[in-house]
């Protein structure tokens, strides 16, 4: 038997309770046998678990927002910089086809941060040669920029995710 005295509490609200537990199950076993969604509805039930961490609605997080990558979370740019803003913080985008620059300031604090992420720096760690590179390079710019950007200065709003494509390349 195992003594339980000296273990602190968990704090219910961090878990779903039966109710929206059972509520995800549905919409996992109805996003699978929609074939809209890839992966068995376990994958999905943990996507869904990762979107409510985050405070993202279901629907959001399965329709391009989230997916989860051997354990680990990845969320799209957009969704990335819509928590930050929706958390009440700013930012300021600059972009070109070389370099992406973000000035981001917390509503809390006023803490400010620059991030600049270019063209070169993406050929230096060898991410700039797929096709996606090749013709998006400005929305892959933003994305690693917005995801370097998150990780300093709003770690609160995105947790430990990564930016679509930093786990797996983005497809071809």
């Amino acid at each position: 038997m195992t003594n339980t005295e000296n273990l602190p509490a968990i704090n219910s609200t961090l878990l779903p309770a039966a109710q929206e537990f059972q509520m995800f199950q549905t919409i996992a076993n109805s996003a699978k046998k929609s074939g809209l969604y890839g992966g068995d509805e376990h994958k999905i039930f943990m996507v869904l678990l990762a979107a409510r961490e985050l405070g993202i609605s279901p629907m959001l997080a399965l329709n391009g927002g989230i997916w989860n990558i051997q354990g680990k979370i990845e969320i799209s740019a957009r969704l990335m910089n819509s928590m930050i803003r929706r958390a009440g913080h700013t930012m300021q985008i600059t972009s070109t086809r070389t370099e992406c620059t973000i000035v981001g300031m917390r509503a809390d604090t006023k803490e400010v941060h620059t991030e600049v992420f270019t063209l070169e720096m993406a050929e230096r760690a060898g991410i700039a040669k797929g096709n996606v590179w090749q013709k998006y390079a400005e929305d892959m710019l933003y994305a690693r920029c917005m995801s370097r950007l998150a990780r300093r200065l709003f770690p609160d709003v995105i947790g430990t995710s990564y930016v679509e494509g930093e786990l797996r390349d983005p497809k071809e």
